[in-house]
């Protein structure tokens, strides 16, 4: 959840072309931010796509949306014949997941703002879920996100919170869900200093996976 008050450009101009590739983990820098909008960093992102075991045509739906990494490396993914259902009750969030998916000039997200409870009933069911913010309601935000889920969809949750892993395990373990996974993601970036390059630690991000019967 780091940034800097303003936008953050990194010197990266806007057009279609942006990220042609297949393969997952655009940069951070790639992303318009805000400080108050948080973004799953890069390597995060990569390990949480590779938990929901995407394919072209898979619908989405993503919880907490934030920035929307997620939602437009989601969207990517499942392509034109795909659908992203966004959600996001902060209208900044909101503003900058619109604007950066201008920005990677993608058409299959559907943007919502509201609480992720009124949101996710009017949704049809999807192939996939992904919570990554719950506003303290994660034990009921995944139960109802998972009526949304075919038979054999995936729901992915990542998390900095032991609570949050906690009431997602519980509603998880209640729902009788299956192939359930839980990783802890400890990720250091290397910084250029006088002497030579240190790594500097990120905060460790939890990551729980499963599949519904």
């Amino acid at each position: 959840m780091d940034g800097r008050k303003g936008r953050k450009e990194g010197g990266v101009s806007m057009n279609s072309n942006l990220w042609p590739y297949r393969t997952p983990g655009i940069p951070d820098e790639f992303f318009a931010r805000v400080e108050s909008v948080p973004i799953t960093k890069e390597e995060v992102r990569v390990i949480v796509l590779s938990k929901a075991r995407l394919r072209e045509g898979y619908s989405v739906i993503d919880v907490g949306s934030g920035t929307g990494s997620i939602s437009i490396e989601a969207a990517m993914q499942v392509g034109s014949t795909g659908r992203v259902y966004a959600i996001d009750r902060d209208a900044d969030a909101i503003a900058l997941l619109r604007e950066n998916a201008s920005r990677f000039n993608i058409k299959n997200i559907e943007v919502i703002q509201g609480d992720a409870m009124d949101a996710l009933a009017a949704i049809p069911e999807v192939d996939v879920v992904f919570i990554g913010g719950a506003g303290g309601k994660m034990y009921d935000i995944v139960r109802l996100a998972c009526t949304r889920l075919r038979s054999k969809g995936r729901i992915v949750i990542d998390t900095i919170m032991v609570e949050s892993m906690n009431s997602a395990l519980s509603a998880i373990y209640d729902l009788g869900l299956k192939d359930i996974d839980v990783t802890q993601v400890i990720i250091a970036k290397g910084k250029r200093i006088s002497t030579g390059t240190m790594l500097l630690s990120r905060n460790p991000v939890l990551i729980i996976s499963a599949e519904k019967v």
